[in-house]
């Protein structure tokens, strides 16, 4: 049995807990110890991971790492850190080191593109996001639109604005650390040029089709394509999801397997729709999606082994916009035809995975229940609707490819299990009523709760069970008891374990 040793992006359950819980394959996978972990904008101690690794990748047979947890400490401290080019490239070269302790170690690296969120919160970002953030994202936005001849006159007032509003040491501080950051990943890159890591993957962190992310992938797409590097290493949407996409690609190319995918859409006009904090229509992030997972993609059903059926609509629905679905998922979507074709695809024996990214940061109830109407939500293979389109296709391809090279039932149960309780029964439901009533009845806010096990996660398990027994009761009667916890203190996210009960199909 192989052993694959992981240093995640960063604590967070999705990426932290979702590859150790999927359905196992022939491999032995051992996470960087959680003691080590940073917590949200505390660096992890990179000092001790490195020793980690020293110690435990002698006698490893792959390395799957997050470079923004061996460079900086974390995703979010990568967005906070004040270090030198210097001193951060230098963390970089470990995995050098590491490749020459142990030749035959198999490295797979991946290193994000750092965001710029559109809205002022600086939940996740320095202070000053508060009250500047969206101004930081406009500039951005203007910016880039002014280099490609794009801006408007309309613009150009608002962009005289912005830059009058913004604070110039803030503005200097972000667009500094950006800086760093790019030539810390162009520095990365260069193991792919020399062959030190079996992979390379550099997910854009909420991205748009304009603004300071996307002018720092033209940045190293510039850097690729001077390095002959372009076929190599795929840049697209992605971060949290990153982890388990290195997963499935490690598994499938230790296997020599290379699993073919179909992919199938709810609606005729779903391939053309740009997901939220995206930059590109979701059909192109599936490609890059597939073939960074070690798979490739097919056209027809009967050569697949696996059917990734996406759940989208003819256009992208934004919270406070849903007025709009009934053109875009009522009249352009057909979830009746979708399902007959998710039965069809099993009648023929294959792998099933659902990908549920009509809306951003939680599933599609009507989806759910059809599935549960239906009596598919067990009999399908993978299902997760959860934060970001990139983040759930990442999540279902991983565990197709790893239940399709291992047959895990029991295992790929208790993931499906998983999912159905956090994406349908938390984020599509709980979460809302947290924060609606459990929030401000203890006296918080939906970012500062009162303790990961506090009064407001209590609330928000009880109604999770009583939604699930209400609206799901085949799925409840699998599950005896859950543990929840909310590992960074904020309603967004929950660290969530179930029991099942034995002995029951």
């Amino acid at each position: 049995m192989k052993k694959i040793l992981m240093v995640p992006l960063d604590e967070r359950p999705c990426n932290y807990r979702f590859p150790q819980i999927m359905p196992k394959a022939d491999y032995a996978l051992e996470m960087v110890p959680m003691s080590l972990m940073g917590l949200k904008k505390r660096p992890a101690d990179r000092d001790g991971i490195a020793a980690w690794l020293r110690r435990e990748a002698k006698a490893a047979d792959i390395l799957i790492v997050a470079l923004d947890t061996l460079v900086y400490g974390g995703l979010i401290p990568s967005r906070l850190h004040f270090r030198t080019r210097e001193e951060l490239s230098a963390r970089v070269d470990l995995l050098r080191e590491l490749r020459a302790a142990n030749p035959s170690l198999r490295i797979y690296a991946f290193m994000t593109v750092m965001r710029c969120p559109r809205f002022s919160n600086g939940d996740e970002e320095p202070d000053y996001y508060w009250e500047c953030g969206a101004d930081i994202h406009k500039f951005g936005r203007f910016t880039h639109r002014e280099q490609l001849g794009l801006l408007t006159e309309e613009e150009a007032a608002e962009f005289e604005a912005v830059k009058a509003r913004i604070p110039a040491d803030a503005l200097a501080d972000y667009t500094s650390r950006r800086a760093v950051n790019v030539d810390v990943l162009c520095h990365a890159l260069t193991l792919a040029e020399d062959g030190t890591v079996a992979g390379f993957i550099v997910p854009q962190d909420d991205s748009a089709p304009f603004g300071f992310t996307s002018m720092d992938r033209q940045k190293v797409r510039a850097f690729l394509k001077a390095h002959g590097l372009e076929l190599k290493v795929p840049v697209y949407p992605a971060a949290d999801d990153t982890g388990m996409t290195m997963l499935a690609r490690a598994v499938n190319e230790m296997r020599g397997e290379v699993p073919k995918i179909y992919v199938y859409y709810a609606s005729h006009h779903g391939p053309f729709v740009v997901p939220s904090f995206e930059d590109r229509t979701v059909d192109a992030t599936v490609k890059c999606q597939i073939a960074a997972a070690g798979c490739r993609r097919v056209y027809s059903l009967a050569e697949c082994d696996i059917l990734l059926a996406v759940n989208i609509g003819a256009e992208m629905i934004y919270e406070g916009t849903f007025a709009a679905m009934t053109r875009a998922y009522d009249v352009e979507r057909s979830l009746p035809e979708y399902i007959d074709f998710i039965k069809y695809a099993l009648a023929e024996n294959k792998v099933v995975a659902v990908a549920d990214v009509a809306y951003p940061t939680h599933n599609d109830l009507e989806l759910a229940e059809f599935l549960r109407d239906e009596g598919l939500l067990l009999k399908i293979h993978a299902y997760a609707g959860w934060n970001t389109s990139s983040n759930t296709l990442g999540t279902v391809i991983c565990e197709s490819s790893l239940y399709l090279a291992g047959g895990d039932d029991e295992g790929n149960k208790y993931f499906l299990l998983h999912r159905y309780y956090d994406d349908v029964g938390y984020c599509s439901h709980a979460r809302t009523w947290t924060d609606i009533h459990a929030v401000p009845e203890n006296g918080c806010t939906v970012f500062e709760l009162d303790g990961e096990r506090g009064k407001c996660v209590q609330a928000a398990k009880g109604e999770i069970v009583r939604y699930m027994r209400e609206h799901f009761p085949a799925l409840a009667a699998q599950v005896e008891d859950i543990e929840v916890t909310s590992p960074w203190n904020r309603t967004f996210e929950i660290d969530l374990m179930l029991k099942l009960r034995p002995n029951r199909s």
